[in-house]
């Protein structure tokens, strides 16, 4: 690591620290400046201002993340596996980098632009790979015909809710258990398909609203793995 490189290095420590201490939008570059030690004029030899270094940052998690993701695809596991460890551990990863945590809070509290376009960016990213992970398994007959997008959303939407809002209520549930839980309605589902048929044909419901119900309940199972 040259001397240019240990000198980005220490910004992005002292921005990641402040900004996990005090949220983006408090955080200034002067501070940033002060933290890693440098003069503020030596940000914008690596950064164009304060913006491009959050995405920068953010940046730096993703190709972190790729690796990671390549390093399951290379284990060659069943569809349900492989999609556990990879939104699971993003999830965790997320949650336990502390300055991303306060960022994402940021977005959702305070609605801080910059702070919004950087957790949709990430957002984005797990939910455009696990939607063409569903796409090719739908293509190999892995996985009923249905909405890949809607279903991406909605497996990510479960997985978060099992890891971090259940525990506010309830005792915090393990990875098994929460892998258990996401199988049980994936892979098998709970109700027969004879009986939701039936309860669909209660009352007038917009076929479009039937599409989508199917896809986000879950309850019939959309894995075909024997």
């Amino acid at each position: 690591m040259d001397s240019k490189d240990i000198k980005r290095k220490k910004i992005a420590d002292a921005a990641k620290e402040l900004f996990a201490d005090f949220g983006y939008k408090s955080v200034s570059m002067d501070q940033i400046a002060q933290k890693a030690g440098v003069a503020k004029g030596t940000l914008y030899l690596y950064y164009k201002d304060k913006n491009d270094l959050l995405f920068k940052l953010a940046e730096e998690l993703l190709d972190s993340f790729k690796l990671f993701i390549q390093s399951v695809e290379e284990k060659h596991l069943q569809l349900i596996q492989e999609l556990h460890e990879i939104i699971y551990n993003f999830l965790m990863y997320r949650h336990n980098q502390k300055f991303l945590y306060r960022i994402a809070r940021e977005a959702e509290e305070l609605k801080t632009p910059s702070a919004c376009r950087v957790i949709e960016a990430i957002d984005k990213e797990i939910t455009g790979y696990i939607e063409q992970r569903l796409n090719t398994a739908m293509k190999e007959g892995l996985i009923k015909k249905c909405d890949t997008s809607i279903l991406a959303f909605v497996i990510i939407k479960v997985y978060s809710a099992l890891a971090f809002e259940w525990e506010e209520k309830h005792p915090p549930l393990n990875e098994r258990q929460i892998a258990e839980s996401v199988s049980l309605f994936l892979k098998d589902g709970l109700i027969i398909e004879q009986c939701w048929a039936s309860y669909l044909k209660q009352g007038e419901i917009m076929s479009k609203a039937k599409k989508t119900i199917k896809c986000t309940a879950l309850v019939i199972g959309v894995i075909i793995i024997p």
